[in-house]
């Protein structure tokens, strides 16, 4: 390669099936693409189409074919007769292969990826709205009629219509892996994310307390069951393994594609991800994974006297010093025991929530949801793997 000159390539294939609100026949969309973006210096980019041009030639492989489509069909169909009318979903599944040549004038290594993403809203037997949103990788047709997500989906939305305003307030609260898994990824994945190209330098967030002294957080891109799986990231980097970011609740580690670690002074980490080649890889979390502690969810809801057991968190969103989330279901703890009284709100939190953890969960579990839509490129793999947590407060509104 010449100067500072970066061409990344990509093929793929995809779909996506739609379910409406109004019934009807399940509506499928095939997409294909092949093309790339080439990086010169000072910022000029040039997307082109089709194999990059002389002297960048990056034969890539057919991506892997895609799942039968009847299947996610009938998958789709048997939710919608399911969960009843109202029910809206999405079901995205692409197979696709990349690789990048960049200035080390290393040897371009393909990475191949299949993931799948399945979104929208089901309705309550009252007609109240529930997100849906759960995504990974490899093969995504039989996940969607798994029995245990499918009760689970069914216990969720009766207990969601039997559920009262929160309010405003700040109890106690006990967080299931789930909704510990947004907080986790708002409140701490984010801050330890490099900024794209470096500008503004974060430095200054090394040594920073985010979370209590009781947590500690890896970035593996090769974690077991995680749903990033990479062995090289969007800028050809290649992956060295876990990675702590945090000790003790201290930031120790930011997380820097090449351009990023080059504005800091610092080494790449493997964290330069893209949703499509055609644009810019920014510092990404691969796979947040929180060591648990020793507690069990009964032995923290004991602890925690009374307060809220916060079941379900939805669209986590991270802004300044702000990070907020739906409280899809709570339930209220009392004398030290669940009591069955279930509400929804919103959280309505500061950046450093995690500071109040007190107590962690015995047990570490990846999220069934992990979509990210940082800076406008959603990844379908972004995965946070979380145990419970009790923390002394939980703000939260109406």
């Amino acid at each position: 390669m010449r100067g500072a000159e970066v061409v990344r390539v990509e093929r793929a294939v995809g779909a996506v099936l739609a379910a409406d609100a109004a019934g009807g026949a399940v509506r499928c969309r095939r997409t294909e693409f092949h093309g790339g973006r080439l990086d010169r210096p000072g910022g000029r980019a040039r997307i082109f189409s089709g194999p990059p041009p002389a002297p960048w030639r990056l034969p890539l492989p057919e991506p892997a074919p895609l799942d039968d489509h009847g299947e996610a069909v009938a998958a789709l169909s048997a939710l919608r007769s399911r969960f009843g009318p109202g029910t809206r979903l999405h079901y995205t599944h692409t197979s696709a292969v990349r690789a990048v040549a960049g200035p080390d004038g290393g040897r371009p290594v393909p990475q191949t990826r299949r993931l799948w993403s399945l979104t929208g809203d089901l309705r309550t037997p009252a007609g109240r709205t529930v997100p849906i949103g759960r995504s990974g990788r490899g093969p995504g047709g039989a996940r969607l009629t798994d029995p245990a997500a499918l009760d689970a989906a069914g216990w969720l939305l009766a207990a969601v219509d039997r559920a009262r305003p929160l309010g405003t307030g700040g109890p106690p609260a006990v967080l299931a892996p789930q909704a510990a898994a947004v907080l986790l990824h708002e409140a701490a994945g984010h801050f330890a994310e490099g900024a794209p190209d470096g500008a503004p330098p974060l430095g200054h967030r090394l040594r920073c307390r985010i979370a209590s002294d009781l947590v500690s957080l890896d970035d593996d891109p090769l974690a077991e069951g995680g749903p990033a799986h990479y062995d090289r990231d969007d800028d050809g980097i290649l992956c060295l393994g876990r990675q702590r970011i945090v000790i003790d609740g201290v930031l120790v580690r930011q997380l820097h594609s090449a351009a990023s670690a080059a504005r800091a002074g610092a080494m790449p980490t493997a964290n330069a991800r893209a949703a499509s080649v055609l644009q810019p890889p920014l510092p990404r979390m691969s796979n947040l994974v929180c060591r648990p502690g020793t507690a069990s969810l009964d032995e923290l809801v004991e602890n925690a006297g009374y307060g809220l057991l916060v079941h379900r968190l939805a669209d986590g969103i991270r802004f300044g010093s702000a990070v907020e989330a739906d409280l899809v279901l709570g339930e209220r703890i009392r004398a030290g025991r669940r009591t069955g009284e279930y509400v929804t709100g919103r959280v309505r939190e500061r950046a450093d929530v995690l500071t109040r953890i007190v107590e962690l969960g015995d047990r570490s579990e990846f999220s069934d949801n992990a979509l990210c839509g940082k800076d406008r490129q959603m990844l379908f793999d972004v995965g946070t793997c979380a145990p419970a947590v009790r923390l002394t407060e939980l703000r939260c509104g109406s």
